[in-house]
């Protein structure tokens, strides 16, 4: 399988673009059966979200609308890219994509852990990469008024994703029959949404961190010696969503021949 390029655009340029990409890529891996879908479907709820406010003849809610929709784009065909790599076999940008593309291929992942393990490598990944070539390209990296402007529109996005958390949780249960999800909704459903976004601005603050360290750095070596280290966090965290999984695949041999001596011995006992 690989991208349509014909039904997706790999390069989007703003929010509304990334958004038509998102819808396009999880049509494509649901029409498959490939769980993996959950993550764009999760990130288009967020990206109409922001997409609806950069639209506005007012901006929204954001100081820089402009930057904000082409940050949009830019993050979005990041998440592209490590789409077309799962697909032809190249190796992934990080190892928190890596870990991400493969367990949902095995059936051995759940819809929600597809969710976190998007989020997770590409807010711990793929953001702050995102977050800095968009401040370079609108010449601002050394600016500090500027830099306060796009330092609170990204916080901004915290509001964009508490938001939208009753409305994804929702959607993993209903599109992609999330038993965990679903008992979860219903019985903690308030304690989900705070867990949730507790998660998401400490990932996030982390981020903005890790921007202005690349834009300190002083040479092309220091900056990716940060992002060598913001790759490891990754890593870390994505192994932690995934072992459940890992867990199960490692342990699937065992019971799958177990199962088989079963069924033996009971066809020797009849």
């Amino acid at each position: 399988m690989k991208l349509d390029g014909s039904r997706i655009d790999e390069q989007p340029r703003n929010a509304v673009e990334a958004l038509r990409a998102l819808d396009a890529v999880a049509d494509l891996l649901r029409s498959e059966g490939d769980p993996r879908a959950a993550f764009p479907d999760v990130y288009a709820v967020i990206t109409r979200r922001v997409a609806e406010q950069v639209t506005r003849s007012d901006g929204g809610m954001y100081l820089e609308p402009e930057w904000i929709s082409r940050l949009a784009g830019r993050f979005c065909e990041m998440y592209l890219e490590t789409v077309s790599r799962s697909f032809s076999g190249d190796t992934q940008t990080c190892e928190a994509w890596k870990l991400a593309h493969h367990y949902g291929p095995q059936g051995a992942s759940l819809p929600v852990q597809e969710a976190l393990l998007g989020l997770s490598a590409h807010i711990n990944y793929d953001l702050a990469i995102g977050i800095h070539d968009t401040i370079v390209e609108f010449g601002h990296a050394k600016d500090e008024r500027m830099l306060a402007r796009y330092k609170r529109d990204h916080d901004q996005v915290n509001e964009i994703l508490h938001g939208a958390v009753y409305e994804t949780l929702e959607l993993l249960i209903e599109r992609h029959r999330c038993s965990v999800t679903e008992v979860v909704y219903q019985r903690a459903k308030t304690s989900a949404r705070w867990f949730a976004m507790f998660m998401l601005r400490q990932w996030r603050a982390q981020v903005w961190d890790t921007v202005l360290a690349m834009l300190n750095a002083d040479t092309a070596e220091e900056r990716e010696e940060i992002v060598e280290a913001m790759g490891r966090r990754a890593a870390w965290i994505g192994r932690a969503i995934v072992l459940p999984s890992a867990a199960y695949v490692a342990g699937r041999p065992l019971f799958q021949g177990a199962r088989a001596r079963i069924a033996a011995l009971a066809g020797l006992a009849a």
